[in-house]
């Protein structure tokens, strides 16, 4: 030993030869137990120097047993001890070997009846495994394939040889060593030490360890991971509980995200345009909303797109990928996507208050709207019912007629003497009188004036009521509203059949949802989607949504609501969504536990929630940016400024015309008297007497209260004339109008009789002075 004095300190430096790798094993422990120096201080270092070749120093420091080397002592000592531990002791696995383990006899095994087992042991055990696995392998697929190599209880090669030499020159290979060999790369299990498995060149894969470190007040903790496939991967459970905040105001902040319609989208450059840069180079929702979080904090940032193109996923070695990969990486300090707060991800990284609030939904093909057809009106009613309001006529129009025939009050007398009593109500106006009552039309000529028939047709009426009101409610909504014929309509559904696959994104918390839920209908899908083949998972959204579009509707799709919502909206809207959502989810801003952030940009989300900003955003991206429209009632409202233009106009075209022909009489002048005693009868409107101007036109004028076209009062000729009055005049063509029927003969003769001032007090409901009555008729 040497001793060295440098300045205030005192270096003591021991050398020591070492024979071999045991020999060092041994050296060190001893080392590590010796008291310190008394002249020194007790909490002197010790920086142990190993002169090993690379071989023998990988075998010594990386011992692969770190927690059978005793560091139980150092942990009040301030020594901070890193090692890999191969044998995972908390696998169930691991657990079962040990329970056996340790009820063998330690003479025959040794190590036996311990709670731990040495590294070469466990791979002993792994290794008769592995052999044992591909011999058996090989007999189940070929019972006879030892069957000439092992006789009389020694073994044959190639029936020649007798064992197998490995001092032959040149060596002579076993006859099954290449059997073997391929065997052994197919295998595939958990042992003692872990995954054991191998590659096509005989080399372990996929094989793990445990980092375990001791420290100041520690015992072994485990801290983390080291793999084959990704490396070291930290264990930050602890971090939870010392977060250290580091503020760096100056710092350019990376963002991530993901390529997602409408959060996230790359803009296109334009032909001959310059290309976007940085910030710009990205439009959506996670975009603009990214912008108002770095105002409101104030800070810069760079939007950068996730790797993988993955949300993030728990891999089986306890890493993540995607976004939260990349944030426990330290790749990115925040996440800016449509990314779900779920239980395991918040205990890795931080989230902020939603900002969005989403749920499962199921999306098909839109199916195709029918046509009408021909005998589209019957479509409110059954075809039974229709059946039944046609049998339904027959019968009470041939109840009717019996009725009618048999009651004496519906045979009526004859108009002449000498003619028998007629009854109106034959077989076909008794059906005929059902068919008024039927299609609401009446028939004023045939109604029963019997109590019985009146009681029949009242039924009939009461039934035609009800039936017309339903056919008329169904029939508008038929009319106003396209029905669309849906195949599924719920989760249950998409159990219940099997014509229509489902799937969903292979990564994401929308897989997550369906294989840790508890519900018997999802656990039903989720073991559906894992044994489909092919197989229905999708990488993208973008893919999932394509394959919805292209499998003429036999593939449903099972996103998230805000994507079902906006893909609907686009062309060529051959999308839709159905049923309520399967769960309740929420977006929200991923940033280490670590991070500055943190806080702030949950104050963020809130003042933007409150403002209304993201309201606003989420109107901009799946409302305003819309391709679809509406499907029905817009063509009519877009019709009705036409038809108001088009009565315009025609109407100005026909008063053009009959003021061409005279038939617009000018406005009467209005006469101020001064003396109520004296009347002056009016003007009298002089018509085009080419046309008319007798006194039916007259007293249309006065019913009309205006100027009749000629062909009002042509029609008025040729309608009002009563064959019960003596003579065939105005007087009795006025009474039928007024009266609805033909007066009777006493009537006509006191019209004839008095003053035609009478007429006068039948048009206007007053007394009209004489003159005006002369002048009118």
């Amino acid at each position: 030993m040497k001793s060295l004095q440098l300045h205030k300190y005192t270096v003591r430096v021991r050398l020591r030869q070492i024979q071999n790798v045991n020999q060092a094993h041994e050296d060190l422990r001893a080392l590590d137990k010796q008291s310190p120096d008394p002249e020194s201080d007790s909490l002197a270092e010790k920086y142990i120097v190993l002169n090993l070749s690379t071989e023998s120093a990988y075998e010594e420091i990386l011992k692969q047993d770190f927690l059978s080397l005793g560091m139980e002592r150092y942990r009040h000592g301030g020594v901070n001890v890193t090692g890999f531990q191969l044998v995972n002791y908390s696998s169930q696995f691991v657990k079962n070997f040990m329970t056996v383990w340790r009820t063998l006899d330690p003479k025959v095994w040794p190590g036996a009846h311990e709670h731990s087992i040495h590294v070469e042991a466990a791979l002993a055990v792994d290794s008769i495994t592995v052999i044992q696995k591909t011999i058996s392998k090989m007999v189940e697929r070929s019972s006879s394939i030892f069957q000439h190599t092992f006789r009389r209880g020694d073994i044959y090669n190639y029936n020649k040889t007798k064992g197998v030499p490995c001092t032959a020159n040149p060596p002579i290979p076993w006859m099954h060593g290449q059997s073997l060999m391929a065997g052994m790369t197919e295998l595939k299990f958990d042992g003692v030490t872990g995954n054991v498995g191998f590659d096509r060149f005989g080399f372990r894969k996929d094989y793990t360890f445990d980092v375990f470190n001791v420290g100041l007040d520690e015992g072994p903790t485990k801290i983390g991971g080291w793999s084959s496939n990704y490396g070291f991967t930290a264990d930050r459970a602890e971090e939870q509980n010392d977060v250290k905040v580091v503020s760096n105001t100056s710092k350019v902040y990376i963002v991530t995200s993901i390529q997602a319609e409408p959060f996230l989208m790359v803009k296109q450059t334009k032909k001959g345009g310059k290309p976007y840069l940085d910030n710009d180079r990205y439009e959506g929702y996670c975009v603009d909303m990214t912008y108002e979080v770095a105002k409101f904090i104030g800070f810069d940032y760079r939007i950068e797109l996730v790797h993988d193109n993955m949300f993030g996923k728990k891999m089986e070695n306890g890493s993540w990928n995607g976004m939260i990969g990349e944030l426990l990486d330290n790749k990115a300090d925040l996440a800016v996507a449509p990314l779900t707060i779920t239980m395991e991800r918040e205990k890795e990284v931080h989230f902020s208050k939603p900002f969005m609030n989403v749920g499962i939904s199921i999306m098909i093909k839109k199916p195709e709207k029918k046509k009408p057809g021909v005998f589209s009106f019957m479509q409110p009613f059954t075809l039974e019912l229709w059946l039944a309001i046609v049998i339904s006529y027959f019968v009470v129009g041939a109840v009717v007629f019996l009725v009618c025939r048999i009651s004496h009050e519906e045979w009526q007398r004859p108009m002449r003497f000498g003619q028998q009593r007629f009854n109106i109500f034959t077989l076909p106006n008794s059906l005929w009188f059902t068919m008024g009552s039927l299609m609401l039309q009446g028939s004023d000529d045939t109604c029963p004036r019997s109590t019985s028939g009146r009681i029949v047709g009242g039924a009939w009426w009461s039934v035609v009521l009800i039936c017309i009101s339903s056919y008329t409610a169904n029939l508008a909504a038929f009319l106003t509203i396209e029905k669309l014929l849906t195949p599924i309509e719920s989760a249950d559904d998409l159990v219940k059949q099997s014509e229509i696959a489902y799937g969903t994104l292979d990564s994401g918390s929308t897989e997550e949802f369906f294989m840790k839920s508890n519900v018997p209908t999802y656990k039903a899908m989720a073991n559906y989607m894992l044994t489909a083949h092919p197989s229905v998972f999708v990488s993208t959204i973008e893919e999932g949504i394509s394959r919805v579009q292209n499998s003429k509707g036999k593939y449903a799709f099972l996103l998230e609501s805000v994507y079902n919502e906006y893909a609907n909206s686009r062309k060529p809207c051959d999308t839709m969504r159905v049923g309520p959502n399967l769960n309740s989810n929420s977006y929200g801003i991923a940033t280490t536990k670590t991070s500055i952030l943190r806080d702030e940009v949950t104050y963020a989300v809130l003042s933007l929630t409150e403002d209304g900003t993201l309201l606003k955003l989420k109107k901009k991206w799946w409302v305003d940016k819309g391709e679809c429209g509406f499907d029905t009632g817009h063509r009519l409202i877009y019709m009705m400024p036409a038809d108001t233009v088009v009565t315009l106009i025609e109407g100005n075209h026909v008063n053009h015309i009959e003021g061409e022909n005279g038939t617009i009489p000018p406005p009467v002048r209005k006469e101020n008297h001064t003396n109520s005693h004296h009347y002056s009868p009016p003007k009298i409107v002089s018509y085009d007497r080419n046309v008319q101007s007798d006194k039916v036109s007259l007293v249309s004028c006065g019913l009309l209260r205006k100027s009749p076209h000629w062909s009002v009062v042509s029609f008025l000729e040729s309608l009002l004339v009563c064959q019960l009055c003596p003579s065939q005049n105005v007087f009795s063509s006025v009474i039928c109008v007024l009266l609805r029927k033909c007066p009777p003969q006493s009537v006509c003769l006191t019209l004839l009789s008095k003053c035609p001032r009478s007429v006068c007090v039948i048009l206007f409901r007053k007394s009209t002075p004489q003159p005006v009555c002369e002048t009118l008729l």
